[in-house]
């Protein structure tokens, strides 16, 4: 959904969309899904040490942090190398940004205070999904301290969940009431305003699954409610969806998530070896999930610059051309991804893959 944001963003801006019932569903907003993501990774990361698969003592976590190092960094290094050496070269797109040697270092060595920084947070960057990345390394570094703070405690957590709710609330009356602040692009990508939801994952792993089944399905639909509703919301005032939307979209997240147990939790597979395909097309959607890290941190810039150079945008003029461009844009960019997967995040998966603990691992 992040890809298609920014692809089909790109790409619809020469139609007009403004009067069509249908026009804010067109481009699917992507944080309800970085939201997502947090709290599954709190979930799963966190199940890790509360079913003893980790322990929470010196060797466990630095087991624990060897592990995601290996999993997040080597692709955090390898896309500015790959989109630095582009600007150079000159292959470009007048839609990104230029290439600043600083603010991607200090992006890519994922500095705390560069989420803070007016000119050089991860968004102001030529890769701007990466800031969730950036969120993700800082937040597994403090897990284990969080858990250790909390004697694994869920109530400990869900306390600070409870506190973390109150101020999403103050800041959506201020926004309701005021207009202020903006929270897009700064307030969006720091710490406190996405911690509620990695927390909240947290917790539910240490309070386990609750007693009484419920399944999936209704909740795959509440949270699929959700989101439509955001997509309307975001047409009218994307600060007033950024404001009030984490309050809706985290109980809906919570119940997805605590519908979740081994039959739906696979192990990420390090290679294709050992990916157990399904039939039908929705292998390629399990395919695709593999190479998710990959696909996250270089679709943006490598689409714009394919965009850009075959003239993609300039051929719009209405949804089948949109949806054509779209196809075709993955298409070009999907071989320097697999490349990409194949020699340097894959490469690293089966360096750690003997320490793989956990039936249950997570993208970053």
């Amino acid at each position: 959904m992040v890809f298609m944001n920014h692809v089909v963003g790109l790409l619809s801006r020469p139609l007009d969309l403004s009067g069509a019932w249908y026009g804010p569903l067109i481009v699917p907003m992507g944080f309800p899904w970085v939201w997502l993501f947090l709290i599954l990774s709190g979930y799963l990361l966190t199940k890790q040490f509360a079913q003893g698969r980790i322990q929470l003592n010196a060797a466990g976590i630095v087991k624990f942090y060897r592990r995601r190092f290996r999993r997040l960094i080597p692709m955090l290094w390898f896309a500015p190398v790959l989109f630095g050496s582009l600007y150079y070269l000159g292959i470009w797109s007048p839609d990104l940004p230029p290439f600043l040697a600083f603010r991607e270092l200090s992006t890519a060595l994922v500095f705390p205070w560069a989420l803070y920084s007016p000119t050089d947070n991860p968004i102001a960057t030529v890769n701007s999904p990466v800031w969730s990345a950036v969120l993700e390394v800082h937040y597994f570094l403090l897990l284990p301290f969080i858990l250790w703070a909390a004697r694994m405690s869920p109530r400990l957590i869900m306390t600070a969940v409870a506190v973390w709710l109150l101020a999403i609330c103050f800041l959506a009356y201020s926004v309701v009431s005021n207009g202020t602040p903006a929270i897009f692009p700064m307030i969006y990508q720091q710490h406190f305003y996405n911690c509620g939801f990695m927390l909240a994952g947290c917790a539910l792993a240490l309070v386990g699954k609750p007693g009484r089944s419920i399944h999936i399905a209704w909740a795959i639909a509440a949270l699929a409610a959700c989101i439509v509703a955001n997509q309307y919301l975001v047409a009218k005032d994307l600060n007033l969806a950024l404001a009030i939307m984490p309050l809706v979209m985290l109980p809906a997240m919570i119940f997805l998530v605590s519908c979740c147990d081994s039959e739906y939790q696979l192990s990420i597979p390090a290679d294709r070896s050992d990916l157990k395909l399904m039939q039908g097309p929705i292998r390629w959607v399990e395919l695709a999930g593999m190479m998710s890290y990959s696909i996250y941190l270089l679709h943006k810039p490598l689409s714009y610059i394919v965009i850009n150079y075959l003239g993609i945008e300039r051929s719009m003029d209405g949804l089948p051309k949109l949806a054509l461009g779209t196809f075709e844009t993955a298409l070009v960019i999907l071989p320097v991804i697999i490349v990409s997967f194949v020699f340097v995040e894959a490469r690293f998966r089966r360096a750690g893959k003997s320490e793989i603990l956990a039936p249950a691992s997570v993208q970053g």
